[in-house]
C-alpha cells in the first residue's frame, strides 16, 4: 500500500504506540508521528502499518472543537454518524486514548492469531519454571546436572539470607555449586552487587566460568582496571559503584586495604570467597592479612559463600573460623571448638561436605610411569646446573630456577641462559636434541590418533611446548593443539573447541594456564611431560581430567629418569599417592614438599631416601587417614546421601529445554528474525536482521547474531557455541520484549473436551510472582475448573477458527462484557481468550 502525508495509521506489531499520522515521505522512507509521543522512520514498503479504523461504539475526539463524542454508525465511506445524530467527516475524528482494556479489544474483535496467543501462554509456563523457588531457577548453566550439586544449591538458598560453606571433596564441583547459587540469587532479584574473591591464579578462571557457563558478565578488578576507573570517574571514585559485578584477586585485596573499605561502603549483596581455607586466624590473633581483608565485607551480614578444600577432619580450628565468619552469633569469641567436637554438637545448617563415596565414587586414577633409558646428555645437563655453589639468597634463587628449567627441557633452560655461557648452552641443546621423552611421544602419538584417543600434555614452560609441537610435526606429521598464556581468551576457546571435535587434533599441549579451571574430562589420558615440584600443581593438572562426569579411568603418564633429582621427585610423588587418588584438602601438609625438594636440589650429594622425604610422606598419609575416616561427617546437617539422587533429578522439569526453544523460536518467527537450522535440529543461527519487526531487543543491539543450541548436552560438548537458556542475552531479550509487548494477549480458542458440555467461555490468565493461573467462566458466569485445566495443559490444543465467524455474532460485545464482570474480582489479567468448547 502506498502512503501519503496526512494518512492515519496504526502500527500492527506495536499497537501501544497508539494511532499515528504520516507527517512526510522522504524518498522511500515514511516519517510517522504516533500519539504515544514517538516518531518512527519506516520503509514505504513496510507491512507494519495498517489504516486507522474507527469502529462503531468507539469514543473519539471531534476536531477542531476537541469535543468527545461516540460513533453510532458508518453510513458511507468517509462519513461517520455520531450518537447525537450528527454526521461528520471521518478525517475530523481522532481516537480518544483511554487505555483500551483487553476485554474491550476482545469485544471489538481485535484478536491475536493462534500462534501469538500460544506463544504468550508458553512464555508464562516458562517463567513459572525458571523463576520459581524449585529447581528450574538453577538450570540455566552450561553444566551437566548432578544431584549433589543441586542439593547443595537448593539447601543454601532455602533461607532468605544465604551464608554457606561449600566444602565438598576436590573434583565434585564446589565452583559449580557456588555459581548455581549466584545465578539463582541474581536471577530472582535477591542479590545484585556481587564480589568474587579468589587467588590471583584463579581470577581469569572465574571470569570464564561465569561467562561461558552462566552468561554472567563480571569485571576483573585488577590494577589496570582500577586505573581506568580513576581515569573515567575521577580520583577516589568507588570502583564497586563503577562495576557492580566484580572478580578480585585475594592478593590485590590484601595489598590495597582501601578496596575493603570501598566494598563495605558500596554494600556488597553477595560475597564469594574461593579457597577460603587460606583465611587463617590462630587463637588469640586478629587473623592473617587475608582474613583481615575479607572479614569486614563478610561482616556486612549479606549473602556470603565460602569455598574450602580443607575438610573439618584435617583442620577443625580453620573450619570453625570460617563458620564464625558466616555465623558470628552462633560462634562467639570464647567458643571452645575442640569441646564442641568432643561433645559431638551438630554444625549449624550452613555447610555442604559431600564426599566421593556418597556419589558412588569417580573412575580410578591409573598411573603409568615411563622409565626412561639412561640419557647421558640429560644427566650431564643436570650435573652442570647443580654443580655451582651458592653464597647468598640471590644465587640460591638463580640456581634453583636453572635446575627447574633443566629438568623441564633443554629448550626451557636455553631460554634463560646468558649467550656467553657457551658450554651450558651446548649441554642444553644436546639434551633437547636427545630427549627420550620426545622419542617416546613420537612412537605413541600415531597409535593414539589411530585409536581416536584425545591426549592432553602438560608442560611447565612455553619452550617445552614448542619443542613437542615441532617434534610431532617433523617426526610423525601430527597436528597438535596449543594452549598457553600468550593466546587471547578467544583463541584459547577455539583451540579447546577444535581439540574436542572428533576430527580435531588428537593432542593438545598446554602450559599451566590450562590447569586453571578448564574441563578436559573428555580426554583419554594425561601426559605430565615434566613433574612440578609442588604436588598441588600436579594435583591441579590431574584434576582437569579427574572430575565429576568422567566415565573412564584417569590414565596418567609420567616420565621417570634412571637416576638423579628427576627420579627422586617421581618417587616422592608416587609415595604421596598422587597418581592413585586425589590429595585435595592436604595443602597444609603438602606445602612442605617443595621446600624439601629445593633443599635436596641444592645439595652436592643426596640420597633418594632423604629423611625429610619420609617425614612429609608420613604427614600426608596421616592427614589423609583422618579425612578418610570422616570422624565428624555426621555433624553436618541434612547432608547429601546417594539415595536422594533419583528424587532430586526427578524434579528437574523435563520440558524446560523444549519449552525455551518453543518460546524463543516462536518469538523469533513472530518478530521476523532470521532463523536457520544447523546440524539437524540441534543448533540454530539466529539474527536480529534488518527485516525484523523490531530494531532491537532489551540487551540486544540491531544486527546481533548468535549460533547456539537449546540442548544442554550439546552445549556441554561444545563450548564454542551458545547455550540458549536462562541468562543468555537472546533468551532474556526476547522474554523481556514479550513481557512488555501486546503480542498474544487476546486470543480465541476452539477446542474439544470429550464428555464435556459445549458452550462459550472467557478465560483470564493471572500472574502472581513467577506463577500464573487461569480463571474461566462460561456464558452464564459460572466458574469452569475443567476448562481451566484444559487451558493450562501443554501443548495448547485448539482448532483454527476465523475470529469474524465468532465476533460478528449479534450481541457479541455485550456477551464479552457480561462474562468479563465475573472476572473483575480476580484482578488485572495479563492475557485473555474467548473459548469455544465442543463436547
Amino acid at each position: 500500500m502506498s502512503w501519503e502525508p496526512g494518512d492515519r495509521v496504526v502500527h500492527r506489531f506495536n499497537p501501544e504506540l497508539g494511532p499515528g499520522l504520516v507527517r512526510g515521505v522522504e524518498g522511500r522512507t515514511l516519517v510517522i508521528d504516533f500519539s504515544a509521543g514517538e516518531t518512527l522512520r519506516l520503509a514505504q514498503s513496510t507491512d507494519a502499518l495498517a489504516p486507522l479504523t474507527l469502529p462503531v461504539g468507539a469514543r473519539v475526539t471531534l476536531q477542531p472543537a476537541n469535543e468527545t463524542v461516540t460513533i453510532a454508525a458508518l453510513p458511507s465511506a468517509g462519513v461517520v454518524r455520531l450518537t447525537d445524530g450528527r454526521e461528520v467527516a471521518e478525517t475530523d475524528l481522532w481516537p480518544l486514548h483511554t487505555g483500551v482494556s483487553l476485554f474491550d479489544k476482545l469485544a471489538h474483535g481485535e484478536i491475536d492469531n493462534l500462534e501469538r496467543f500460544s506463544l504468550r501462554l508458553d512464555a508464562l509456563h516458562l517463567a513459572a519454571i525458571r523463576e520459581a523457588d524449585g529447581l528450574g531457577s538453577f538450570l540455566g548453566g552450561r553444566i551437566r546436572l548432578f544431584p549433589h550439586q543441586l542439593h547443595a544449591a537448593e539447601s543454601a538458598t532455602r533461607t532468605p539470607l544465604v551464608r554457606w560453606l561449600l566444602a565438598d571433596e576436590v573434583g565434585l564441583g564446589k565452583t559449580v555449586e557456588a555459581c548455581l547459587i549466584l545465578n539463582h540469587l541474581l536471577r530472582t532479584g535477591r542479590a545484585d552487587r556481587t564480589l568474587v574473591v579468589a587467588p590471583e591464579t584463579l581470577t581469569v578462571q572465574w571470569l570464564g566460568e561465569l561467562w561461558r557457563k552462566y552468561h554472567q558478565v563480571f569485571v576483573l578488578l585488577d590494577d589496570r582496571r582500577l586505573v581506568d576507573v580513576e581515569k573515567d570517574y575521577g580520583p577516589g571514585f568507588n570502583p564497586f559503584d563503577a562495576h557492580r559485578r566484580v572478580v578480585l584477586g585475594l592478593q590485590t585485596l590484601i595489598d590495597r586495604p582501601e578496596l575493603t573499605e570501598q566494598a563495605v561502603e558500596a554494600g556488597i549483596d553477595l560475597l564469594i570467597v574461593d579457597e577460603a581455607h587460606h583465611l587463617r586466624r590462630p587463637p588469640g590473633h586478629p587473623g592473617d592479612p587475608a582474613y583481615r581483608a575479607v572479614r569486614p565485607i563478610a561482616d556486612l551480614g549479606q549473602h556470603c559463600l565460602l569455598l574450602s578444600a580443607t575438610p573439618l577432619e584435617d583442620d577443625a580450628h580453620g573450619f570453625f573460623r570460617l563458620l564464625q565468619l558466616l555465623r558470628p552469633d552462633e560462634f562467639p569469641e570464647d567458643t571452645d571448638f575442640e569441646q564442641r567436637l568432643a561433645d559431638r554438637v551438630a554444625l549449624p545448617p550452613c555447610t555442604s561436605a559431600t564426599r566421593r563415596v556418597e556419589i558412588g565414587g569417580l573412575p580410578p586414577r591409573e598411573g603409568g610411569p615411563v622409565k626412561l633409558d639412561d640419557s647421558r646428555s640429560m644427566s650431564d645437563l643436570e650435573r652442570a646446573v647443580r654443580a655451582p655453589s651458592v653464597q647468598n639468597a640471590l644465587e640460591r634463587k638463580k640456581k634453583l630456577r636453572r635446575i627447574r628449567h633443566a629438568l623441564a627441557s633443554g629448550a626451557a633452560l636455553e631460554k634463560i641462559c646468558d649467550p656467553k655461557e657457551s658450554e651450558l648452552l651446548k649441554l642444553a641443546r644436546a639434551a633437547q636434541e636427545h630427549d627420550p621423552r620426545l622419542d617416546w611421544l613420537a612412537e605413541m602419538a600415531p597409535r593414539w590418533r589411530a585409536g581416536g584417543d584425545k591426549t592432553l600434555i602438560f608442560v611447565a614452560h612455553r619452550e617445552s611446548l614448542e619443542a613437542i609441537k615441532t617434534a610431532m610435526s617433523r617426526r610423525v606429521q601430527l597436528r597438535v593443539g596449543l594452549f598457553h598464556e600468550d593466546l587471547s581468551p578467544g583463541k584459547r576457546d577455539i583451540e579447546v573447541a577444535q581439540f574436542r571435535l572428533p576430527t580435531g587434533p588428537s593432542m593438545l599441549i598446554s602450559t599451566e594456564c590450562g590447569g586453571e579451571g578448564r574441563n578436559f574430562e573428555f580426554c583419554t589420558r594425561l601426559v605430565l611431560f615434566d613433574l612440578p615440584w609442588n604436588p598441588m600443581v600436579v594435583e591441579q593438572r590431574i584434576g582437569r581430567l579427574d572430575r565429576i562426569g568422567r566415565t573412564i579411568p584417569v590414565e596418567i603418564v609420567y616420565f621417570v629418569p634412571p637416576d638423579g633429582l628427576g627420579a627422586a621427585i617421581a618417587r616422592l610423588h608416587e609415595s604421596l599417592g598422587l597418581f592413585r587418588e586425589p590429595l585435595g584438602g592436604l595443602e597444609r601438609e603438602l606445602a612442605h614438599v617443595e621446600p624439601v625438594i629445593e633443599q635436596l636440589a641444592l645439595e652436592a650429594e643426596f640420597s633418594p631416601s632423604h629423611e625429610r622425604f619420609n617425614e612429609v610422606v608420613a604427614e600426608a598419609r596421616e592427614a589423609q587417614g583422618r579425612i578418610q575416616a570422616a570422624a565428624y561427617h555426621e555433624l553436618h546437617r541434612n547432608p547429601y546421601r546417594a539415595e536422594l539422587g533419583d528424587g532430586i533429578l526427578a524434579r528437574v522439569p523435563p520440558d524446560l529445554e523444549e519449552l525455551t526453544a518453543d518460546v524463543v523460536l516462536g518469538a523469533a518467527e513472530q518478530l521476523e528474525m532470521h532463523v536457520e537450522t544447523l546440524r539437524g535440529d540441534a543448533r540454530y543461527a539466529i539474527e536480529l536482521g534488518t527485516r525484523a519487526r523490531v530494531e532491537s531487543l532489551p540487551g540486544i543491539a540491531a544486527g546481533a547474531s548468535f549460533i547456539g543450541t537449546f540442548d544442554r548436552e550439546e552445549a556441554v560438548r561444545d563450548e564454542s557455541i551458545d547455550f540458549f537458556a536462562s541468562g543468555h542475552p537472546l533468551v532474556e531479550g526476547i522474554l523481556a520484549h514479550l513481557e512488555e509487548s501486546p503480542l498474544g494477549r487476546v486470543g480465541l480458542l476452539h477446542t474439544r473436551l470429550p464428555g464435556g458440555k459445549a458452550g462459550l467461555g472467557l478465560a483470564g490468565l493471572y500472574k502472581e510472582g513467577p506463577q500464573f493461573h487461569a480463571v474461566v467462566v462460561d456464558a452464564d458466569g459460572r466458574r469452569r475448573e475443567d476448562w481451566e485445566r484444559a487451558l493450562m495443559r501443554r501443548p495448547l490444543k485448539s482448532r483454527r477458527v476465523r475470529s469474524d465467524d465468532v465476533t460478528s455474532q449479534p450481541g457479541w460485545p455485550a456477551l464479552v462484557r457480561a462474562m468479563a464482570r465475573h472476572l473483575e474480582q480476580h484482578g488485572q489479567p495479563v492475557a485473555i481468550a474467548a473459548l469455544v468448547i465442543e463436547g
